[in-house]
């Protein structure tokens, strides 16, 4: 199931350049600035070394979608 997010208010795991995510397997385009995830999905945060959700947030959040 994926869930529609605009890339200029929402800071999610699922688009930050730390979780380890090389083929955007839990996130696809729609249109300029909105973007689907899957909330279910889990990866490898490289900067605390964790598996974390696609929809948790935290401080180190970076974009890793040009947009």
């Amino acid at each position: 199931m994926t869930v529609p997010v605009n890339l200029t208010s929402a800071k999610f795991c699922a688009f930050c350049k730390y979780w380890w995510d090389p083929t955007y397997k839990f996130i696809q385009p729609n249109v300029r600035q909105m973007w689907y995830y899957d909330p279910s999905g889990k990866c490898r945060c490289i900067k605390k070394g964790l598996d974390t959700p696609a929809n948790h947030t935290c401080q180190n959040f970076k974009c890793k979608v040009d947009w």
